[in-house]
């Protein structure tokens, strides 16, 4: 332990330190890591948005090809439909067509 100085006005360095660590009032090294969580997650949700917004992009060209697709085949179906009739009724004899 340290000792005292004889004279008031004199000073001496201690010789002896606490041996226990001071406690934090706030842990701050945990306030600092769920702020920088925080960031993170913003970041992310930020990155999400755009990747989601980019996959709607892309879900309406399927859709639209999709449309396409299904109009041509009602097209194609029906041409062939009334192809088809013709071609029957032509060798069924109820249509006669003659060529000069």
């Amino acid at each position: 332990m340290a000792k005292r100085p004889s004279d008031p006005t004199e000073v001496i360095a201690p010789s002896d330190f606490p041996a226990t660590t001071p406690r934090d009032l706030h842990p701050t090294s945990d306030i600092r890591f769920v702020i920088h969580e925080l960031g993170k997650l913003t970041s992310e949700v930020g990155n999400l948005i755009g990747t989601v917004k980019s996959h709607g992009e892309k879900i309406g060209e399927v859709k639209d090809a999709i449309s396409f697709v299904k109009g041509a085949l009602w097209v194609i179906g029906l041409a062939a439909l009334v192809v088809g009739s013709i071609i029957g009724l032509i060798m069924s004899g109820k249509i006669s067509i003659a060529f000069h």
